[in-house]
Parts: C-alpha cells; sequence; structure tokens
C-alpha cells in the first residue's frame, strides 16, 4: 500500500469550505465575545475568536493524523487481502464509520463472513 500525501490539490474545495467554517464560526464567536464584554473591540475579539477556533481545529487536525497513523498497519492487512485485519479502535467517528466500510467492502468482495468487531 502506499503512502498518501495530506494535503492534494484536489482538496482545494475541501480546504476552503473548512476555511469558510472557520471564518463564520470566528466571527460569531467574536460577537458574543463583544456582546460579552463591550469593552473589547471587535477586532481584539475576532482576533481572539479566530486563534481560539484554529486551536481547536488543531488539535482535531493533529488527532486526526495520529489516528491514521494507528490504522496504517490495519489498513494494509486489509489490502493484502486479510479477511479480519485487526485494525484498532479509534474516537473519531468519520475515521470509524470508514474503517467499517472498507472492511465491508473487503468482505462483500471476498465473500468473508469475518471482519472488524466492536471493541
Amino acid at each position: 500500500m502506499q503512502s498518501y500525501p495530506l494535503f492534494r490539490k484536489e482538496n482545494i474545495p475541501a480546504y476552503l469550505t473548512v476555511l469558510i467554517a472557520w471564518g463564520i464560526i470566528s466571527c460569531c464567536n467574536a460577537v458574543l465575545l463583544k456582546t460579552m464584554n463591550a469593552s473589547l473591540s471587535f477586532l481584539l475579539s475576532l482576533f481572539w475568536s479566530a486563534l481560539a477556533v484554529m486551536s481547536g481545529m488543531a488539535i482535531m487536525f493533529i488527532a486526526s493524523i495520529l489516528n491514521l497513523r494507528k490504522l496504517t498497519a490495519g489498513f494494509r492487512r486489509l489490502a493484502e487481502g486479510q479477511t479480519d485485519p485487526q485494525i484498532p479502535p479509534v474516537w473519531c467517528p468519520v475515521l470509524t464509520a470508514a474503517t467499517r466500510a472498507a472492511v465491508e467492502l473487503v468482505q462483500r468482495r471476498s465473500g468473508a463472513t469475518g471482519g472488524i468487531t466492536d471493541r
């Protein structure tokens, strides 16, 4: 199984979507912060909110990378045709759903009945 880059030009629309979400959530938080503390300037509120939202997004991004590294060995075994690749559970619901879909696809193609278990 080959290694895939984290950033690809085909993902630019997805990156823009995340950027827009970051901007919207940051603005909403800035308005809330400004409402709660009228003495703050809106620019300072926006800066703080953008920094706080980006910090949260960075946590999720880094955690996803760590989870993907944890899943790599199991996906290699899956690509090699093993029906029970022993892919470990991760906290991310999206990666869990993607893992289950990949295992089910391999099972359907091979006619196997084993596979990933809920652990």
